[in-house]
């Protein structure tokens, strides 16, 4: 899941239907990310980095 931050500081409410508190929100909804991207809202992917596996052989 995506953390969005909004560009207005503590902004609490609804955007693109998305709920945002404190002026943070999560969201997996690819168009109210796209949105939110388009719109200067800082968008973070809640992908972690896979660790390096080495080859058994």
């Amino acid at each position: 899941m995506a953390k969005i931050y909004t560009p207005v500081k503590g902004f609490t409410g609804n955007v693109a239907g998305v709920d945002f508190v404190n002026g943070e929100a999560e969201t997996d909804d690819p168009r109210a990310l796209a949105y939110f991207e388009r719109h200067g809202y800082k968008v973070e992917s809640g992908k972690r980095p896979r660790a390096k596996t080495e080859a058994v052989e």
